[in-house]
């Protein structure tokens, strides 16, 4: 299992999730995020790989995840999950969780990421556009 999250350009936040993830692991990690969230003036962009994880989520963290990433749904201008394509209940998973955050619109789940790197560059500048491609090109 591995968890980062980092905020090297601009107001684009990195997150990798590769599961199997406990609730201790996911409390922890959801204080990191919290922290970096809050150093950063303004709105943020976020981008959330989860395409190595195959497997599935405990419901327990789910719930605990989406109710502190509600919490953030103010700052969040949108957020791109990408779920693994060959992984339809993982993917089903992490649906459940952007609906169970309230965000809207804001958040969605992608299983493409190209589709993702299309609708976040929709309001990220050049220079966080290039970091994202960087931070996809990335292995977990």
């Amino acid at each position: 299992m591995a968890l980062s999250v980092a905020n090297s350009t601009g107001r684009l936040i990195e997150v990798r999730v590769v599961p199997p993830v406990t609730m201790d692991e996911a409390t922890r990690f959801m204080g990191e995020i919290v922290r970096i969230i809050s150093a950063h003036p303004g709105k943020i962009v976020a981008c959330t790989d989860l395409r190595a994880g195959s497997r599935t989520i405990d419901p327990d963290s789910i719930d605990f995840i989406a109710g502190i990433i509600r919490s953030e749904n103010p700052r969040l201008e949108r957020n791109a999950l990408i779920v693994p394509s060959l992984s339809p209940t993982f993917g089903l998973q992490m649906e459940r969780m952007v609906k169970a955050s309230g965000a809207g619109a804001a958040r969605r789940v992608f299983r493409s990421r190209g589709e993702a790197e299309t609708w976040l560059g929709e309001v990220l500048t050049d220079g966080e556009r290039r970091r994202l491609a960087s931070f996809l090109d990335e292995q977990p």
